[in-house]
């Protein structure tokens, strides 16, 4: 199975229809670990999320020991406009996006590709975008996206029991160097390489060795040269994947 957290699923445009129509109103549900803003035309997908809300909130905290608020609101705009009123034209392909702006830090889904999403895969892009609200007071908005996003993948795949193969498809243990091609052609392999480059330090330093790298390097614009050795990352995927 493929995840694309936060990244394209495959759907061709226009599978679902704007709902900025005169019987759909905006409606909020709330659970305990935040709220779920959407259309009332998409109430199928915001009772998904409800439903997941608090399961994700608690598994990313349960990861990581330091201080935030435990509680996150999602967004599911109506249309295309509105999506990117919030989150841009450079971002409004993805699944989700974490947001901060007037009314403070948000979690954005796109409608189009959250709808399609299985339980986990809708599990796995909250998990991820949670941990990016979770951490953004302490990640530099210049961190090393290799970082960034490596460890939101890390924490959202945890404890779920999926091999490396199953979690990034298209690893291939032919690398040379972080990756860094985050918005090309190259961006699903780049976040699949960022993963797996978490996995390796996890099979080095334990599950709070990871924790304490990622806390340890966010707050910089440069991870120095030589902190993951690709070399044994390398050899790691070799073994780990062939």
């Amino acid at each position: 199975m493929t995840f694309l957290l936060g990244l394209t699923v495959a759907m061709r445009p226009g599978e679902l229809q704007p709902t900025e129509t005169r019987h759909c109103k905006e409606a909020v549900q709330t659970v305990a670990a935040g709220t779920v803003t959407s259309s009332t035309c998409d109430g199928e997908l915001a009772a998904r999320v409800s439903r997941l809300l608090d399961g994700s909130v608690r598994d990313v905290a349960d990861i990581l020991d330091i201080s935030w608020a435990k509680r996150v609101d999602v967004v599911v705009p109506a249309s295309d406009s509105e999506l990117v009123s919030l989150v841009g034209p450079a971002f409004a392909d993805m699944a989700g996006i974490a947001i901060r702006d007037g009314s403070g830090q948000r979690v954005v889904l796109n409608r189009t590709r959250a709808a399609p999403l299985s339980e986990i895969e809708l599990r796995l892009l909250l998990r991820h975008e949670i941990t990016h609200v979770a951490t953004r007071d302490l990640t530099s908005d210049s961190a090393p996206l290799w970082l960034v996003e490596g460890f939101a993948d890390w924490v959202a795949f945890h404890g779920l029991g999926l091999s490396l193969r199953q979690a990034a498809p298209l690893l291939t243990a032919d690398v040379s160097a972080l990756p860094a091609d985050f918005g090309g052609s190259g961006r699903d392999l780049a976040y699949q390489q960022a993963y797996s480059i978490m996995v390796y330090l996890e099979s080095r330093l334990g599950e709070r060795g990871v924790v304490d790298f990622f806390l340890k390097h966010a707050s910089t614009s440069v991870v120095e040269s030589g902190t993951v050795d690709v070399t044994g990352w390398r050899e790691f995927l070799r073994s780990s994947i062939g």
